[in-house]
């Protein structure tokens, strides 16, 4: 390189730096999986190595390796600032992953908007839709759990993203500190240990809650989005068990709502051995949750081979020709669950397609309203209770709804066992049992139920159980039914 090419290549430089110092959002790059370069993996991939090249989406959580041709499940920050909702955004993040780092960006590129050069620089180095961030300015909220945390972790972070010469109020402080960008954007720090009183009033484009909050905190915050059509991001790592984010993203999300999970195992700025080694003494639970961002909540559940990605499939239009069957479990003051299922019978595979969940209403009142769906199908039998005479009678007189009781002699234990077989994968990688995700309160029963620890056998805890009641009297019905075929 000649001298004039030395110094053209010394100034470019320069400027990137100067740039890098004032604007530092402008080069801030979100990361995306690099092909496996550690040891430590072999339990995770077939090979225990790889190029270490950044590798390419295909879509659906699997990247791919152009060098290696290998195309493998992994996690992405860049996937997850991508993927954010209309409404609320979950993100759950393994330790190290940098869900937090993430949250700030998108926290101040919506702050200042993308009439800034410097957040539309940011969102094309990353590959971002212009329209992800608002034209004009807003005012953002970013919360931490405590007033500690604002202090030491999320305002320094803030720190690191923002352009120099922003206005700081009263930054040091405990409550009432904020961000105010040139063009009148503006960043509010807040603290959930503040009460929920601190986010009633006023209204916001963009609420980031680091960790997770009280249920009561994100109710509010929704209702301080809704002037300005505003979104609210959570970023957390799920270390209290299954809680109230798994069943607002998971069991019953909202039109507009998103869930995302990053590992730390694929970030390609640290060690993968190190973070695997950091948590290595803690419980399988602890280390899904740290490692995986995974929501776990496993001890004592009756059927761990339940997995989602697995079990549950979205809803299709069930074949004609497959046949149907329902199964009931009755309760007044409990639910009274009533599950359908469409048999599969090229691979027997039981599909649940449908439930009906209620309380506080009269068997007769369950009935009617039974009568009036899936009116285009035609069920071969209904299953009920074996000890629910009475109300097996009451649907047959006053409904017209005839059932055939569930074996008896099998016993809990036994039956729960054959839905384990059913649940179990055979030799082509499959399941005999699919889940529909419309079937929310059968989904939740499944990771809720569990063994109880005081009997001196094998015992459920009768509690969490009733669409999965009917779940057993329909597996057990079919399966005598199969076997006197």
């Amino acid at each position: 390189m000649d001298k004039s090419k030395l110094i053209n290549h010394l100034n470019k430089l320069k400027k990137l730096n100067k740039i890098a110092e004032e604007y530092p959002l402008a080069v801030a790059r979100l990361w995306e999986p690099h092909c496996h370069r550690w040891d430590g993996f072999s339990k995770l991939s077939k090979r225990k190595s790889g190029c270490g090249k950044q590798m390419q989406s295909v879509g659906s959580g699997m990247y791919h390796c152009d060098n290696c041709e290998i195309t493998e499940e992994r996690t992405s920050q860049r996937q997850s600032i991508l993927g954010v909702g209309s409404e609320a955004t979950l993100i759950c993040g393994g330790n190290r992953a940098g869900k937090t780092d993430a949250a700030v960006q998108f926290g101040i590129a919506t702050a200042a908007g993308s009439g800034e050069w410097w957040v539309r620089s940011w969102l094309e180095l990353n590959d971002l839709p212009f329209d992800l961030i608002k034209e004009e300015p807003q005012e953002v909220w970013i919360s931490a759990l405590s007033y500690g945390d604002a202090l030491t972790y999320l305002r320094p972070k803030i720190n690191k993203y923002a352009p120099i010469g922003v206005k700081y109020s009263r930054w040091k402080a405990q409550d009432r500190a904020s961000v105010v960008f040139d063009n009148g954007g503006i960043i509010r720090s807040l603290s959930a240990d503040a009460g929920r009183e601190k986010f009633q009033g006023g209204a916001t484009g963009l609420i980031i809650l680091d960790e997770e909050h009280p249920r009561a905190i994100f109710d509010e915050c929704m209702l301080r989005c809704v002037d300005h059509n505003g979104k609210i991001l959570l970023s957390m790592t799920p270390l209290k068990g299954i809680t109230w984010p798994h069943d607002v993203f998971f069991d019953n999300p909202n039109e507009g709502y998103v869930a995302s999970t990053i590992s730390g195992l694929d970030n390609p700025w640290i060690s993968s051995v190190k973070l695997r080694r950091a948590v290595s003494h803690m419980s399988k639970e602890s280390q899904d949750s740290r490692l995986f961002g995974q929501f776990t909540n496993q001890q004592g559940v009756v059927y761990p081979e339940f997995k989602r990605n697995i079990h549950v499939i979205e809803p299709f239009t069930i074949p004609d020709h497959w046949p149907k069957y329902r199964s009931i479990d009755f309760g007044v003051r409990n639910p009274f669950a009533c599950i359908f299922f469409a048999l599969d019978e090229k691979d027997d595979v039981l599909h649940v397609f449908d439930e009906y969940y209620a309380t506080e209403r009269t068997t007769i009142e369950n009935g009617r309203r039974l009568n009036t769906m899936h009116l285009d199908k035609h069920f071969d039998w209904t299953v009920a209770d074996p000890e629910s005479r009475d109300g097996r009678l009451t649907l047959a007189r006053e409904c017209g709804i005839e059932t055939k009781t569930a074996p008896k002699h099998f016993g809990v234990v036994e039956t729960i066992n054959q839905v384990k077989e059913r649940l179990a994968i055979d030799v082509s990688g499959k399941p005999h049992l699919i889940v529909h995700s419309n079937c929310r309160n059968l989904l939740k029963e499944f990771r809720l139920y569990k063994w109880s620890t005081s009997a001196a056998v094998d015992k459920p805890v009768k509690k969490n159980d009733h669409a999965l009641d009917a779940v057993r009297y329909q597996v057990a019905f079919l399966k005598r039914y199969q076997l006197h075929q």
